[in-house]
């Protein structure tokens, strides 16, 4: 245990390899198993932990690999984890996803695979320009027959000048050594842009996981000992600004075909929060990645503007009448017009004109969101829901502008979820909107008429997305005449209703054309993709123009 102190005497020493300006909370030694599973170090002798932005060191497996004279190799090596690859929890995700992409069949290998890769541009980093002895820890680690491991030991013996069989087992075949040559140029090619190389990476590295019958070959339990990123995401919540990723090739341009962006969909979201070791419900990734979508589509919502009260402004004095109020009197103006005052004859009072006041005043629209949720609409959890990304884009230009929103998901007689009365909070909104029910369709009547019984205290908006399925309004039994509930809505909520609806045949639509000449704004449109510049268009379209009332 003695060396421990000495490695946190050189913890410094071990920032500045990066840069004097790196400050990180200093190591955390690990004296037992049961606190190297407390605190989620399994395997490996040393990892990494984004949430707190830790490094954590398993003192017995340091002992185990006599690894106690390599303080800054080793320290060095997890702080270019925090500082520069990956550096953040976002970046480890779009590697993450990449490597998913060349690794079919092989969804559990993905995060070995990026830990391996960053490992090459770390490694490499700290033996170049700080000349540790980076070589020397896998040698006290030890030499394995495994093909995967002896490929991923040529590439530094490549990279690094280093004489055949210094970390191999044996003189390595001539695939072996062809890949790594790939590898090795695409560590000095990318080393500040490593996203470029993950999916020509992961694909060099496929292979090496299968023999001639297709069946797994190299032996993951050999990398267990280095890997230090398998969980760097566990205790976080899912990342931001992951929506599309650009997939870039040198050397397999003709496996990702013309297409070098990928957008995510919410099954691809959720496997890359898995595989970083984030444990968050499924609401709780949806609704980061529907927000995240939403984010460059948000637009002004409709408010009303009015102009504020009228400003005074002096324009002069006039004679005081004796019956104004006293305190009205201007007294200097009057003694500076005669030293003797004589109420009424040398009196005068402050005259005001009155101008426009530059100050407006804002009336935010409330919306009241009613979203279909048949068997007929996508499951949002699942595959990416337009009509989920509209609500998402609509509700969030709502509360930018401090109007609260009332979200309504609605399937079946009696199946709907809806939020706790009009809100701002948007967590709960979304939370509501990435719901599912697939079952029947049948417009909450009984929703509609609860919240317009009276005049609300804000002008609302009534927006309805569905398709035909939106003739229930109308058709279904109801002990009170569905028509009247709905005209009493439009009434009362005094902020317009509109209806965006995909339909079989809009024009011959009877109950649609009816609900058209009742006071509904209908907006047919042919795919769910023509809701997001509905969204756009809806605003602009009602509210923008216009917007000052006298």
């Amino acid at each position: 245990m003695d060396f421990v102190k000495k490695w946190e005497e050189r913890w410094d020493e071990a920032l500045k390899l990066w840069s004097d300006y790196v400050k990180l909370t200093p190591a955390k030694f690990l004296f037992s198993a049961s606190e190297e599973k407390v605190e989620g170090l399994t395997g490996s002798f040393a990892a990494i932990r984004l949430l707190d932005h830790r490094v954590l060191l398993s003192v017995e497996q340091i002992q185990k690999y006599k690894l106690e004279d390599y303080p800054l190799e080793i320290m060095g090596h997890e702080i270019g984890h925090h500082v520069y690859c990956p550096g953040d929890l976002t970046d480890q995700a779009k590697l993450i996803y990449l490597a998913g992409l060349a690794l079919p069949r092989l969804g559990h290998l993905t995060s070995t695979i990026v830990n391996v890769y960053e490992d090459l541009y770390i490694n490499d980093h700290l033996k170049r320009y700080q000349h540790l002895r980076m070589e020397e820890v896998y040698q006290r680690i030890g030499k394995n027959k495994d093909r995967f491991w002896n490929f991923y030991m040529r590439t530094y013996e490549l990279l690094w000048a280093l004489p055949s069989e210094t970390l191999t087992d044996g003189k390595v075949d001539d695939l072996i050594q062809s890949d790594a040559s790939l590898v090795c140029r695409m560590i000095r090619n990318f080393p500040n842009d490593w996203q470029k190389g993950m999916f020509d990476f992961a694909s060099i590295c496929f292979p090496y996981f299968f023999d001639e019958n297709g069946v797994g070959s190299s032996n993951i339990q050999n990398l267990s000992t280095i890997l230090d990123t398998l969980d760097a995401g566990k205790g976080m919540t899912p990342p931001s600004g992951i929506t599309d990723i650009e997939v870039e090739s040198e050397i397999f341009s003709s496996e990702i075909g013309s297409l070098t962006k990928r957008e995510l969909g919410p099954a691809d979201f959720s496997s890359i929060c898995k595989a970083m070791g984030i444990e968050a419900d499924i609401s709780d990734i949806v609704y980061r990645f529907y927000k995240d979508k939403a984010l460059p589509h948000l637009v002004p919502f409709p408010e009303l503007r009015t102009p504020g009260a009228k400003e005074n402004i002096l324009e002069g004095n006039e004679l005081w009448d004796p019956g104004s109020p006293i305190e009205q009197i201007n007294w200097i103006e009057s003694t500076i017009r005669s030293p003797i005052v004589v109420p009424g004859y040398t009196t005068v009072e402050d005259l005001y004109g009155e101008v426009e006041s530059m100050e407006v005043r804002t009336n935010p629209i409330d919306l009241d969101l009613f979203v279909d949720c048949s068997g007929s609409m996508p499951n949002p959890q699942t595959s990416l829901s337009y009509l989920t990304l509209a609500g998402a884009i609509i509700s969030l230009s709502a509360l930018r502008t401090g109007s609260s929103v009332r979200v309504t998901l609605w399937s079946g007689e009696k199946e709907y979820e809806t939020t706790n009365g009009f809100i701002r909070n948007e967590k709960e909104i979304l939370k509501v909107l990435t719901g599912y029910f697939g079952g029947g369709t049948c417009f909450p009547l009984d929703l509609l008429e609860e919240g317009y019984k009276e005049k609300p205290k804000r002008k609302r908006h009534i927006l309805i997305i569905s398709d035909d399925g939106i003739d229930t309004m109308f058709t279904q039994k109801f002990p009170r005449d569905p028509r009247s509930i709905a005209k009493n809505a439009l009434e009362k909520a005094e902020g317009g209703g509109s209806m965006v609806l995909q339909l079989y045949n809009p024009k011959g639509n009877s109950i649609v054309n009816e609900m058209g000449k009742s006071g509904w704004e209908i907006y047919p449109i042919s795919n769910w993709e023509d809701l997001i510049q509905f969204s756009k268009e809806f605003v602009q379209r009602n509210y923008v123009r216009n917007q000052i009332l006298r």
